[in-house]
């Protein structure tokens, strides 16, 4: 379902959530898989979709992670890495995306080929460096730890982002909520922050409010991932807007996930009227079969947001994001606020 509609195109955007595994051309697999002798369920573009797509409701967020094998093998080599990279790049900048954060998991990432973090975090500057000046962008990194991977993983993937905190902005806690307590995961999260990287968690995208009210007391964290499940509880909401938190949300995942029933029943728009700070974004594109275009036509036409409803979603990306302020003002003013 993505979408090129010129009333959504022509907006200039920001994006904050969005998963560099995620967003892998299905010709870039097949590229990839025929130089590095990997073998794939097909070669044909169309045949592959089938297994490398998520076009209906799954039963849950689980099954949806599940359908990643293909990617994470596909990320073969540094080289890969800045392909990717800069296709998701160019493929965001025609949509008009201006102010971009990109997340990515080391561990989970680079761990299948048994690659070098660093030398890939050098392939992923010369894709962001050349996009910034190809595009006119302003693009930022955050390094996810997946829960999956585990404690040691987490404070291994955090010490990395820390000695690379001059180019990687935060941390996410990413992966199953439900699955992995987040006992296990606060001490390194806080590191972090005490190192001064920004934090964002996911949490309340398949689970109740009350992880979100956890989450929010156990992590202090700057924004949270989803977090749609808040809408459950009004003492979740009034945390998230007396702790100024800002909400990444991505609908169409969160239809795909079965994490809202019917995609006319999601919450985004609720949780904007309840003042809440909520942003637009697209999680996982070529998994899912949308881009940032799509979420906001949902948004308009599905959810009732005005369009410049939309725009005040644009202004919180901008105000939560972590790119530094001098970066991401340069695009705001040129971009973004009209005369």
């Amino acid at each position: 379902m993505k979408n090129f509609d010129p009333t959504y195109n022509s907006i200039p955007k920001a994006e904050i959530h969005i998963h560099l595994e995620g967003a892998i051309r299905t010709g870039t697999i097949i590229d990839i898989a025929k130089t590095h002798g990997l073998e794939l369920p097909s070669y044909d573009a169309a045949e592959l979709d089938r297994h490398v797509k998520v076009y209906d409701q799954l039963r849950d967020l689980q099954a949806v992670l599940d359908a990643f094998a293909i990617f994470q093998r596909s990320i073969a080599s540094p080289e890969v890495v800045e392909r990717i990279a800069w296709e998701l790049f160019e493929d965001s900048a025609k949509q008009n995306i201006k102010l971009f954060e990109v997340r990515f998991s080391p561990d989970w990432a680079f761990h299948g080929h048994n690659l070098d973090w660093d030398a890939c975090l050098e392939s992923l500057l010369r894709a962001r460096s050349r996009a910034e000046a190809e595009f006119d962008m302003a693009i930022g990194y955050i390094a996810i730890t997946s829960r999956g991977m585990g404690a040691d993983s987490c404070l291994r993937t955090v010490d990395w982002a820390i000695r690379h905190r001059d180019h990687i902005l935060g941390v996410d806690l990413a992966d199953g909520e439900l699955l992995f307590p987040m006992g296990d995961f606060v001490k390194p999260i806080l590191k972090a922050k005490e190192a001064g990287l920004k934090a964002t968690i996911h949490s309340g995208e398949d689970t109740p409010a009350s992880y979100v009210i956890e989450t929010i007391h156990n992590f202090k964290p700057d924004r949270i991932g989803h977090g749609i499940h808040a809408i459950e509880d009004r003492k979740a909401v009034e945390l998230i807007k007396e702790r100024g938190i800002t909400l990444e949300v991505n609908p169409w995942s969160n239809y795909l996930t079965n994490s809202v029933k019917t995609i006319e029943a999601h919450p985004l728009k609720k949780l904007f009227d309840l003042g809440v700070k909520v942003t637009i974004n697209s999680d996982d594109p070529e998994v899912l079969e949308t881009n940032l275009n799509n979420e906001y036509r949902i948004a308009h036409e599905v959810l009732g947001m005005g369009m410049d409803e939309i725009a005040a979603c644009n202004r919180n990306a901008f105000e939560a994001s972590f790119i530094p302020e001098t970066e991401k003002r340069r695009v705001w003013e040129k971009y973004f606020v009209t005369n």
